[in-house]
């Protein structure tokens, strides 16, 4: 494409001031094989088409009867699968499958033979939720450690653009991480089936929930940049405690931390670690723990059921720096030497009767 092409486009203006900027840029898209729909699609951002160009599987894209066609798989299905993976119902007559999601649709049929539709179904509910939430990690780390000092410095899209096609060209060696990562997390989450409650996987563990105390009073007197600093720090050592003592963090939740352990001892270890990392921490006012053991259902990597809701309420009962647990917990340290103390019963939101709760201070 030349001049004339970009300005018939109404993309380049050559009497404007940032004429040639403005040429480079499109030049170097162009170069990067942006076509006049491409450019025409994204006229309003076009720094960031750079990595759409490098990140968009095929250039050829499906209509919704085509990807029906060349899958193999009714229209419902795909429909489904689809929204499933976090995407809307495509316009009618729009392109938006690529060649190789068509290819990938049409491997669904052997999968389905070895796990079943609706397992299919609900375990793409949880890729596409896990590439959502990666995905905009990623952006969210270009725009504050790559675009901002870029824009902070001169205001240069052509320089975005470079920036963005450099991001998109480490996508492979992420993938490849994503697969080594999956692959040994699958080998660690290995297990003997447990037995079932209504077709879904339940089992005995040990339950935390690590809680910033008065986090609401913090974040009005830190600045965004700091906050983030903080509850950084918070998580990382909250994780770096539960994975020494073989748990798994569950999720994080702003500012809290889920995890389980099948072993209530390496539980109350990661709760004593994290609660004594935070005691005199220049920011953080404390943090306390809220423990419970007990059967829990397993459901698409998190866990449900009245442990899980324990645990969540004994939490917020806890005083600031403390650690407290239920009767069951309880018992179980006290076979292993803990310090348990109880404080009698409490009633908690969601529990009919009131709940008998136990400090934890730590191996005598």
């Amino acid at each position: 494409m030349n001049q004339l092409e970009f300005q018939e486009l109404g993309l380049y203006d050559p009497s404007a001031p940032d004429a040639a900027q403005r040429l480079a840029l499109l030049e170097y898209l162009t170069g990067l094989g942006a076509t006049k729909e491409d450019l025409t699609e994204f006229r309003n951002e076009l720094p960031g088409l750079a990595s759409v160009l490098k990140l968009r599987s095929g250039r050829d894209l499906l209509t919704l009867d085509e990807t029906v066609e060349r899958s193999g798989l009714p229209e419902d299905l795909v429909l489904r699968i689809n929204r499933a993976a976090g995407f809307p119902d495509p316009e009618p007559g729009a392109r938006t499958f690529s060649e190789q999601q068509a290819d990938l649709l049409a491997t669904f049929a052997a999968a389905e033979q070895v796990f079943g539709r609706d397992a299919i179904i609900q375990l793409t509910r949880v890729l596409g939720s896990a590439a959502e939430r990666i995905a905009e990690a990623v952006v969210s780390a270009f725009l504050v450690n790559v675009q901002a000092p870029i824009v902070a410095e001169r205001e240069d899209p052509l320089a975005i653009a470079r920036a963005n096609t450099a991001a998109a060209d480490l996508i492979p060696l992420m993938m490849a991480l994503i697969d080594e990562m999956l692959r040994n997390h699958l080998i660690a989450a290995r297990r003997t089936f447990r037995g079932t409650l209504d077709g879904v996987e339940t089992f005995r563990l040990a339950v935390g929930f690590v809680d910033v105390v008065d986090s609401t009073a913090m974040t009005q007197r830190l600045g965004l940049a700091e906050l983030g600093a903080v509850l950084g720090a918070f998580e990382e050592r909250a994780i770096e405690s539960v994975r020494e003592h073989g748990g798994r963090v569950v999720k994080l939740i702003g500012d809290e931390v889920m995890f389980v352990a099948s072993d209530p001892t390496a539980a109350a270890l990661v709760a004593l670690e994290v609660r004594t990392a935070f005691a005199s921490h220049p920011v953080i006012p404390a943090v306390r723990v809220g423990l419970a053991l007990g059967d829990v259902v397993a459901r698409d990597g998190d866990y449900f059921g009245p442990t899980v809701n324990l645990a969540a309420r004994l939490v917020k009962i806890a005083q600031p720096g403390s650690v407290v647990a239920n009767g069951e917990f309880a018992n179980a340290l006290k076979a292993k030497a803990f310090e348990v103390r109880e404080l009698g019963a409490e009633t908690l939101k969601g529990f009919v009767d009131r709940v008998p709760v136990y400090s934890v201070s730590g191996p005598r």
